[in-house]
């Protein structure tokens, strides 16, 4: 091999060796950017965005998942976390933005009874386990485990049970001497409700918010059941994941996006999607109520929400990047030729 040959080779060995060190630099530079946003693939979830961004911190998915769907309510249907919309760019937790608006710290409610397990995502970024006397505030979430329940008094009086299985948001919760509001979402369960103070004068506002639609109440005791097909506790397995209402006394209004339908007492409504107005139904013992909840202790589901049928996630395959052979093969060429 002439020495002539031997410079260009290595000229040209050394050139592909610096080519493929900046693209990978460059693709280093360009994944370490795009820490702020992600662009959701065919098959990505929001588990697979956790363990993609943080794979360290497992102990904080719960809210790193919530702070997730509340910066993109876009990117998800009805504000489901199962519902992933497929090229959607979501901000991830902690990218600079100027949309997120901090929660004054509120007192909403106090715990004044708990079974079995029960676990209090604050807006703090902690995560507790609660007690009877626990104080709730605004912007706090509770999430029951299989045999979990807990009753929460709230500041205007009302009181919520919330059953096993069970995702509630305190959004909202405002006593004011002229236009209260209360502001719950139950993203999936059941719960028991007596409504307080609020709602009782023409100008208050209490609302439950759900996945499929909302329940708005003056001075009422109701229950809702909302994506829970099975059974909890003493409750009875319905044919769907649909918004169920039921009213003991009062009367509410269901509303959807297609229309709304005043529920009194002895009435149930449901409501199987958005875009379809709420319908009477019958309701059955164990559709709605189902106050007895087995007192022992579970451990909570690592993930927020429990799927009644769990679906398998498929697969993604891992995006290789640069062809990183091309550093080994110039390391051997160049060993060879010296």
């Amino acid at each position: 091999m002439s020495s002539a040959f031997k410079s260009v080779l290595h000229s040209t060995l050394i050139l592909l060796l610096f080519i493929t060190f900046n693209l990978c630099s460059l693709t280093a530079r360009a994944t370490t950017s795009a820490e702020g946003s992600v662009t959701v693939k065919p098959g990505q979830s929001i588990i697979k965005i956790m363990r993609q961004v943080y794979p360290d911190q497992r102990s904080r998915w719960p809210l790193l998942m919530r702070e997730l769907v509340q910066l993109n309510p876009s990117a998800f249907e009805n504000g489901d976390p199962r519902t992933l919309k497929v090229g959607a760019v979501i901000t991830l937790p902690g990218a600079p933005t100027g949309k997120v608006k901090k929660i004054k710290r509120t007192r909403a409610a106090s715990v004044q009874s708990v079974s079995g397990s029960v676990t209090l995502f604050n807006d703090k970024k902690k995560v507790l386990v609660i007690n009877v006397g626990t104080n709730i505030h605004v912007g706090d979430q509770l999430l029951t485990s299989d045999s979990g329940a807990v009753t929460l008094n709230f500041i205007d009086g009302a009181i919520v049970k919330l059953r096993c299985n069970s995702l509630l948001n305190v959004d909202q919760y405002k006593m004011r001497t002229r236009g209260s509001l209360s502001e719950l979402s139950l993203l999936k369960g059941s719960l028991h409700n007596e409504t307080g103070r609020i709602g009782k004068r023409g100008n208050d506002k209490a609302i439950l918010k759900t996945p499929l639609g909302t329940v708005a109440a003056n001075t009422a005791e109701y229950g809702v059941r909302v994506h829970q097909s099975q059974a909890c506790g003493q409750q009875a397995d319905v044919d769907h994941d649909g918004l169920f209402v039921a009213v003991l006394g009062g009367e509410v209004i269901a509303s959807s996006e297609a229309g709304n339908l005043t529920v009194s007492s002895g009435d149930a409504a449901m409501i199987t999607q958005r875009s379809i107005a709420p319908v009477s139904t019958q309701a059955f013992s164990g559709m709605v109520f189902g106050d007895k909840v087995v007192e022992e202790v579970a451990p909570v589901r690592s993930q927020l929400l429990t799927k009644s049928k769990p679906v398998e996630e498929p697969e993604m395959k891992e995006d290789n990047g640069v062809p990183y052979w091309w550093m080994i093969a110039a390391a051997l060429i160049l060993g060879i030729s010296f």
